[in-house]
């Protein structure tokens, strides 16, 4: 019945209810992009950190643009290691940004690796 009543709406609402859902389908992919890329700089963080404490702040950076990362910083002090990485935002994020002009968006992380303090 909903499908019957769907198909003898005017054509014009029909084009309006597609927009609204279209639009709030990219806003939902552009949501779970973001969530996406969170997640790979936070885990480009943590195995960075990790490399950090194994090897050298060098290493670490080899780590983390492995992953992805195309900004890097690295702290090894007192037994702990702190490294900040940024990695690209979504594509949308990007095109979005490129259109109004702006520099492309990232996304960072930080992450501590080393003795627990105690």
């Amino acid at each position: 019945e909903d499908v019957a009543l769907l198909l003898e709406l005017p054509s014009s609402s029909l084009s309006v209810r597609t927009s609204v859902l279209l639009g709030a389908g990219a806003v939902i992919h552009a949501l779970v992009s973001v969530s996406v890329t969170h997640q790979r700089a936070a885990v480009a963080a943590d195995l960075a950190a990790i490399a950090a404490m194994t090897h050298d702040c060098a290493g670490a950076e080899r780590v983390a643009r492995a992953q992805g990362a195309i900004s890097f910083a690295c702290d090894v002090s007192g037994g702990d290691a702190v490294v900040t990485v940024a990695i690209p935002a979504p594509g949308i994020l990007t095109r979005l940004a490129t259109w109004a002009g702006q520099e492309p968006p990232v996304i960072a992380s930080s992450s501590r690796a080393g003795h627990s303090g105690g």
